[in-house]
């Protein structure tokens, strides 16, 4: 297989792949600076986290906890 040949191939995948079409709408997601509603999940060891815990442990002795980031992973299968 020649080097001609790879690059080809290389470049009409990648092709393929930026013409997919993009992901459609959402009209329920959260904003950006939206309040997040309460909810509780499990965490890593299957203890459930709530998220008005979080907000309200301190990070070190006598601080408050003002904000904190969240991160929604949008599955699309």
């Amino acid at each position: 297989m020649s080097l001609a040949s790879v690059l080809l191939a290389l470049s009409l995948l990648t092709t393929g792949l930026a013409a997919q079409k993009p992901l459609p709408a959402s009209k329920g997601s959260p904003q950006v600076g939206q309040k997040a509603p309460g909810f509780t999940l499990a965490d890593t060891a299957g203890k459930p986290v709530k998220l008005s815990e979080l907000l309200a442990t301190p990070a070190a002795p006598g601080a408050k906890v003002s904000w904190l980031l969240l991160i929604f992973y949008r599955g699309y299968w």
